[in-house]
């Protein structure tokens, strides 16, 4: 009954506070003891909806939409969203690169990563995330929903420019963008081209939302006794606004639940990581190794590497082309 509200801004926190005022006014009227204790359960209630609201928030400033004349803009409507895509068509016989950005950043943020791809001749497709960017933006932003989009609109580019994935396909997520990318591993039959994935390159992924949320609670000091409720709370929404597959747990959006590559992965971890900190790319560590896939792993940690900002790295750059080179030699 309550989902139509969780999936909107504003409504459920303003709902809870004028029926805490009624009931606090009732009580101050009727029996006057009981008002302070309505009275502060009513603030309670409130103060858990706000938190709860903002735990689903968007980026509060977009950054610049890609413009360069070298790119393919191009727009498509998925479930209402304007998703906004760009691509280069490079040679034929070449593989394509899907590249996903991070939180709060854009395609446009991508392009220095992208110099071995196009001197090698690789298609590239990149998608702005909802709320990011140029594209449409959700009223409660979740991973899953985006991911969604994203699938919708990498399809409708299936469909319209074929020569972009007719051969195997590379994903690049940085940060949140490999988050995605580890759902999309998931989710892959939902996609036109996910029978094509040939290699992940995951820099300083997320892994899992678990710590997002200790994050979330302790950047706004949520007292230790509310956070299981917090966090039932916070399921609920996700549900409302993703339908299934139903969330009980937070291990449900960690590595290896939420997603896990079968194929080649290179990761590239800023070492240290003053974003994220160690615990999720480890996480992707374990849990390749515990599923046997420890062989298809490479991993480069880089002293050099910031988690944000880095445009342009040589030596990243430099262990990319290397490691694309081996592993499309065939195509």
């Amino acid at each position: 009954m309550l989902d139509p509200l969780r999936r909107r801004n504003h409504l459920l926190p303003l709902l809870v506070m004028t029926l805490g005022l009624g009931l606090t006014l009732t009580a101050l009227a009727l029996m006057p003891p009981l008002a302070w204790f309505v009275a502060s359960l009513s603030l309670l209630l409130t103060y858990l909806e706000l938190i709860t609201q903002w735990s689903f928030r968007a980026p509060a400033k977009r950054k610049p939409v890609l413009a360069e004349e070298d790119w393919n803009p191009h727009v498509v409507e998925v479930e209402g969203v304007s998703m906004h895509t760009y691509h280069r068509i490079g040679r034929p016989n070449r593989p394509t690169l899907w590249m996903c950005h991070g939180w709060t950043a854009a395609s446009q943020r991508m392009v220095g990563r992208l110099e071995p791809f196009l001197e090698d001749g690789w298609s590239v497709v990149m998608v702005d995330l909802p709320n990011h960017g140029g594209s449409g933006g959700l009223q409660k932003w979740t991973a899953e929903q985006s991911c969604t989009l994203v699938i919708g609109a990498v399809n409708v580019l299936t469909r319209e420019q074929p020569r972009l994935f007719h051969k195997s396909v590379f994903f690049y997520g940085h940060s949140m963008g490999g988050f995605i990318g580890l759902r999309l591993s998931k989710r892959r039959e939902e996609l036109m081209i996910g029978d094509r994935w040939s290699g992940w390159i995951l820099e300083s992924p997320m892994t899992g939302y678990t710590e997002i949320f200790d994050e979330t609670c302790n950047l706004l000091r949520v007292p230790s006794v509310l956070r299981p409720w917090l966090l039932s709370k916070t399921l609920r929404h996700v549900h409302a606004i993703n339908g299934e597959p139903r969330l009980s747990t937070l291990a449900q959006a960690d590595v290896p639940a939420w997603g896990m590559p079968a194929e080649p992965v290179l990761l590239i971890q800023a070492d240290p990581d003053e974003r994220l900190g160690p615990v999720h790319h480890e996480r992707l560590i374990e849990a390749m190794a515990s599923a046997g896939q420890r062989g298809m792993l490479s991993i480069e940690k880089l002293p050099t590497l910031r988690h944000s900002g880095a445009f342009a790295h040589e030596q990243r750059e430099n262990l990319v082309r290397t490691w694309i080179r081996a592993h499309s030699s065939s195509d």
